[in-house]
């Protein structure tokens, strides 16, 4: 007796009678050419995993197990979807126009092939930890840009709260405001552009004691402790490729202005001062209760917008 969604799929040539205790089918999907894609679960768990087939013959359980002349075909077919994203959106400003979308392919199964697609994409990205970044000096990257001395250390310094994510560009040292912010699994991802220039904050919130990672995908460098950091570029391709109203979302995002640098914005750029220098703090106020609004110290009427500019820059470069 088969069982539910593997009717006709073939494992070795015999058709598919019996599996591991505790899984179970949960979808399946075509994926491009005459491959096709079945998802797992794990009752107990909720676990998932892939079966990778070509028509109704099992090949693999991982995108990266296929025989190479497979994976190779898979891989170009999914060229479509993925080269605009990789060399549009994901590193450049948004182009005028955008590609197809797997947004009806299960997530695992975009994970996977973005993965691995952009392993050929960008085989030579640079995989730092952020140690690199506590000595302070400049940092060159592979495509010849540097960041200025101790830029990096601040950026990773940043802190997360409930008003506006601000951080001083790592270029530059100007403020900028993230454009987009979503979740991939347990990464919470920024997305920050200061003209042609794109870069990445990352958050592992099932890692919270770790710093924020830095993805900066035309040079292309990553600076994480993340124990997964090797997939994060992959993850957020992923998660382009699945959400194509992305491109209204960061159209929609707003520049960075003087009202969103708030009291207090300041301390999520700076390294934390040592506990025996610091006062303790009040009783904080249970999470229902926290004030969402941050006050905003507006610039002095008279004062010129480049003055302005001028006066933010000299304070991010102090950090």
């Amino acid at each position: 007796m088969t069982l539910p969604l593997l009717d006709d799929v073939k494992l070795d040539g015999f058709p598919v009678e019996q599996l591991y205790p505790g899984w179970a089918p949960l979808s399946r999907a075509p994926v491009a050419d005459d491959f096709s894609v079945v998802v797992f679960t794990e009752e107990n768990t909720s676990r998932q995993a892939c079966w990778w087939l070509e028509s109704e013959n099992y090949r693999a359980s991982h995108v990266l197990a296929l025989d190479p002349s497979l994976r190779k075909r898979l891989l170009t077919a999914m060229d479509p979807v993925f080269w605009p994203l990789a060399s549009g959106v994901l590193g450049s400003p948004l182009p005028d126009r955008t590609g197809p979308s797997c947004d009806s392919l299960p997530e695992i199964a975009t994970n996977e092939l973005a993965g691995s697609w952009l392993e050929g994409y960008a085989p030579h990205t640079l995989l730092l930890p952020s140690g690199h970044a506590d000595s302070g000096e400049a940092l060159p990257c592979p495509n010849g840009r540097k960041i200025g001395a101790n830029r990096i250390t601040a950026l990773l310094a940043a802190q997360r709260g409930n008003g506006p994510l601000i951080v001083s560009s790592p270029f530059t040292a100007l403020p900028l405001l993230a454009q987009i912010t979503f979740q991939t699994g347990p990464l919470s991802v920024s997305r920050f552009q200061e003209a042609d220039t794109v870069f990445y904050l990352i958050w592992n919130d099932a890692l919270p004691a770790l710093r924020p990672s830095f993805y900066y995908p035309d040079a292309p460098l990553l600076i994480s402790d993340d124990p997964g950091g090797a997939m994060i570029p992959g993850l957020i391709l992923s998660w382009y490729a699945r959400h194509p109203e992305h491109a209204a979302l960061i159209r929609e995002a707003r520049a960075f202005r003087a009202e969103d640098f708030g009291v207090g914005q300041a301390s999520g750029l700076r390294p934390k001062p040592s506990d025996e220098n610091s006062p303790s703090p009040p009783a904080a106020p249970t999470p229902s209760s926290l004030p969402m609004e941050q006050p905003a110290s507006a610039p002095p009427p008279q004062a010129s917008r480049q003055g302005l500019k001028s006066r933010l820059k000299s304070l991010f470069g102090r950090l």
